[in-house]
């Protein structure tokens, strides 16, 4: 990957950092793949120098604030990938609730309410096999699936909507 193709890659995962709370327009399978590449590794390096410099239960607690914080900006590519798609974003909610669920239940056992959280996993493990398969159907279909091309009911994609994002729309 030359220069200039890391350069594009990480625009591309800042745009959706500054469209975090843009739930309107379309977003490429790039800017997914770019993204969530960028907020991988640097969630790697980020917990790496937790394990190092907190304890058990600060680490814990800074790991899942980090989490947190580093893939607030998904759920609203995840909303946009799917206007691409051509589908409605109430989609993603497989995904918000998901992920919420499971930051919950993280905090509820670093909060040593271990018991209180094994009561919640029993009591709603019937709905995760509704919320798992949505959950993956719909970000298999986010990451892997080409957008419609041309207009759709939410915008034009050639212009991928970067408006408020002080960015101009990335090149093919």
């Amino acid at each position: 990957m030359g220069a200039g193709e890391r350069q594009n890659y990480r625009r591309l995962a800042l745009q959706a950092c500054v469209r975090t709370l843009v739930f309107s327009g379309r977003s490429r399978r790039a800017e997914l793949a770019a993204f969530v590449s960028c907020a991988v590794v640097l969630d790697f390096i980020l917990n790496l120098v937790f394990r190092l410099a907190l304890d058990d239960n600060a680490e814990g607690w800074a790991r899942l604030g980090a989490d947190t914080v580093l893939f607030l900006p998904l759920f609203a590519l995840l909303a946009r990938r799917l206007h691409d798609l051509g589908r409605s974003s109430w989609w993603s909610l497989f995904a918000v609730i998901v992920m919420g669920r499971t930051a919950c239940l993280k905090a509820l056992a670093l909060a040593d309410l271990s018991g209180t959280r094994d009561w919640i996993e029993s009591t709603f493990e019937p709905v995760n096999w509704i919320l798992v398969p949505g959950f993956l159907i719909v970000v298999i279909a986010a990451a892997f699936v080409p957008g419609t091309k041309g207009a759709n009911r939410f915008g034009d994609a050639a212009q991928k909507q970067t408006a408020g994002a002080g960015l101009s729309a990335p090149a093919a």
